[in-house]
């Protein structure tokens, strides 16, 4: 009798199924052939040597290897099903119902295990590695998108991007445990998780969060969630691959299209970025870490990236649009394709991207360049004037250096489609790389921004920066003309001011967005180093962010003669005018000096106040008229500052 265990669904809640008679799927002991594939194997059950199709009930997305026995697992997408293959003769050996489908599927071999679970799934389902029968199934508060296994514990981690969360799975109970078995715990997240994976050695979980965020990549400690740091990743890190044996892991950016190697032991220090000529969406690495292997959702490419040389060595042309793969063994490896019910066995794939074997296609052809044209430009937006790019080499292109030119335009000239990483060198500034993308048969535009770099002079003058509050700008302002005539020798720069912000500053200003410069011991923090960045793209030595606070403790009500009259005009129109009596008008100016040459961050700051006030009394005053008081107040500051730096020169640096 041949069995199969189905796994349903009952009112939300996965449970076991009836064993119901076999349909043409034998059982583990037997390794009968079955239905499933219609390549022959030959008389002894092996399938031939090389490259073949092995037909599927129905199309995959995610695969599984188990390598100790040459066994894959697979999720069967249409038929809500998992399998379990044998990769030496393709045939089953055992099909599994599970309700929803599987498109994420992981195998814990010194368990037996093997965990199923999809985006539209009510949880994850624990199979046995041997028999595929139900061990466990977890209900969890949304679905998942990838899994971990902690083969020291048995643990399991699920990310669950709609939940914000991570899901930790408790390796089930054996025999003589109890029968109480324990509960998936979840853990709240700062972003959306998208790919995990999990470093036995240190006991730490990696996390990519979906987002543009630069430091997208989590450290957490799995047994409490403490976030133990946060890793520069990519954009999007899509899939992570973890090569224990050189302690590196490699992150597949799809957002960026690109690979990030990072170094495990130096705290996640980036050793590669390395490009890809196609957005990618799997990731596998071959035994010796040596070579990356990289599907496209929206190609027919399988890309094969040398992460010694830090290059894309070479590309596949597959049938359709290939995206999971697996490892299994030295030589082979196994990819589906999107909505293609089979699997293909690629064999010595490293051999064909090493020496160029028939079966190999380049990536670039005559009919598919184009030209990258654009500028280099300094934090200021400003061109610069001299410097040189590298391109570095690929596959298909060697090395090329092109000049800067005088206005600060290059143009890269006709290179095949694809990604390119573009070292550039400009003096006074750092070393720096960047991405261009070459599209077939257009000339693209792209410029280059440089980072911070040291100004090639000393810097001497004085920028006026005002906070948001109203009248901080005139404040600024006043301020900006009285400096000319208190330090005529040096440049003064109102950056932005009451028309707006300076032309200079402008492409700077993203830099003050949500600026944090004092902590509550008046003391700098680490936003210090923007201002920073300003000083030396713009030549300041000092920057003097103005501050005005005021209050209005005058009367707010309408006037009773002018509200009647209104009445009788317009009865229908519950409206009052106000008037403001202006006798208590205040308001308290405040200016932090920075000194961009010698303040560093928790040193304490230098401030000035000054102080304005009416007290006329007067005739009821429309707001128009309070706030003509207000910025005559706000001008009457200004020679109480001047004083009080003619007194204690804080421009004496």
């Amino acid at each position: 009798m041949r069995w199969q265990w189905l796994v349903v669904v009952m009112s939300g809640v996965l449970a076991l199924g009836s064993p119901v008679l076999g349909q043409g799927i034998p059982s583990p002991e037997t390794g009968s052939s079955a239905s499933v594939g219609s390549v022959s194997a030959d008389g002894n059950g092996l399938r031939p040597e090389g490259d073949w199709l092995l037909p599927l009930p129905s199309s995959a997305d995610r695969l599984d290897a188990v390598p100790e026995r040459g066994w894959l697992a697979v999720g069967l997408l249409e038929a809500q099903a998992v399998a379990l293959l044998d990769g030496a003769s393709g045939d089953p050996l055992w099909q599994v119902a599970v309700g929803f489908a599987p498109s994420v599927v992981r195998v814990d071999a010194a368990r037996q295990v093997v965990y199923a679970s999809g985006p539209n799934a009510p949880g994850v389902v624990a199979l046995d590695l041997l028999t595929g029968g139900l061990i466990r199934a977890y209900g969890l508060p949304a679905g998942v998108l990838d899994m971990a296994v902690d083969p020291a514990r048995g643990r399991v981690f699920a990310s669950m991007p709609a939940a914000q969360s991570l899901a930790v799975i408790p390796a089930p109970n054996g025999p003589g445990e109890g029968s109480e078995q324990p509960q998936a715990r979840n853990l709240p997240l700062p972003g959306p998780p998208l790919a995990l994976a999990y470093d036995p050695e240190r006991g730490s979980l990696f996390i990519g969060l979906a987002g543009e965020d630069p430091l997208s990549l989590l450290v957490v400690n799995p047994d409490n969630g403490e976030l133990l740091a946060r890793w520069r990743g990519g954009n999007t890190p899509e899939a992570m691959a973890l090569d224990a044996q050189r302690q590196r892991l490699v992150v597949l950016n799809s957002g960026s299209q690109d690979l990030t190697v990072l170094d495990l032991g130096r705290s996640g220090e980036a050793l590669q970025r390395i490009g890809l000529d196609w957005r990618p969406t799997r990731l596998a690495l071959s035994p010796d870490g040596r070579w990356a292997y990289v599907t496209s959702r929206n190609s027919d490419r399988l890309q094969i990236v040398d992460l010694e040389a830090g290059r894309l060595a070479a590309s596949l042309r597959l049938e359709g649009q290939p995206t999971g793969l697996v490892r299994l063994g030295e030589r082979e490896l196994w990819v589906v394709a999107a909505g293609i019910p089979a699997l293909r066995r690629l064999v010595d794939v490293d051999l064909q991207a090493q020496v160029g074997e028939e079966g190999t296609e380049e990536v670039a052809s005559a009919g598919n360049r184009g030209v990258v044209t654009g500028r280099v430009l300094d934090i200021a937006g400003q061109p610069v004037q001299t410097g040189v790019l590298r391109l570095a080499a690929t596959a298909t292109q060697l090395q090329q250096t092109v000049r800067i030119a005088a206005d600060g335009t290059y143009v890269l000239p006709e290179l095949p489609a694809g990604l390119y990483l573009v070292d550039v060198e400009v003096p006074g500034f750092p070393p720096t790389s960047t991405q261009v993308e070459v599209r077939a048969g257009f000339v693209s535009t792209q410029d280059i921004r440089l980072p911070p770099g040291e100004p090639a002079r000393q810097p001497e003058g004085i920028g006026l920066l005002p906070d948001e509050p109203v009248y901080s700008d005139e404040l600024a302002r006043h301020l900006s003309l009285a400096l000319k005539e208190l330090q005529p020798q040096r440049p003064v720069l109102l950056l932005k001011g009451p028309l707006g912000p300076d032309p200079r500053f402008e492409p700077l200003l993203a830099l003050v967005q949500d600026l944090t410069l004092l902590d509550r011991d008046e003391r700098y923090t680490a936003d210090l180093d923007k201002l920073k960045a300003i000083g030396n793209a713009l030549g300041l030595r000092y920057i003097l962010l103005t501050h005005l606070q005021i209050s209005r403790d005058y009367n707010r009500q309408g006037s009773p003669l002018l509200n009647t009259a209104l009445r009788f005009l317009a009865p229908a129109i519950p409206v009052e005018i106000p008037n403001f009596t202006p006798n208590q008008l205040r308001s308290r100016g405040v200016v932090v000096v920075v000194d961009l040459q010698r303040d560093q961050p928790g040193d304490r700051a230098r401030y000035y106040e000054a102080y304005g006030q009416d007290d006329v009394g007067g005739e009821p005053l429309f707001e128009d008229a309070a706030a003509g008081l207000f910025r005559l107040q706000v001008r009457n500051m200004v020679p109480v500052f001047i004083q009080q730096w003619q007194a204690n020169n804080p421009f004496a640096g």
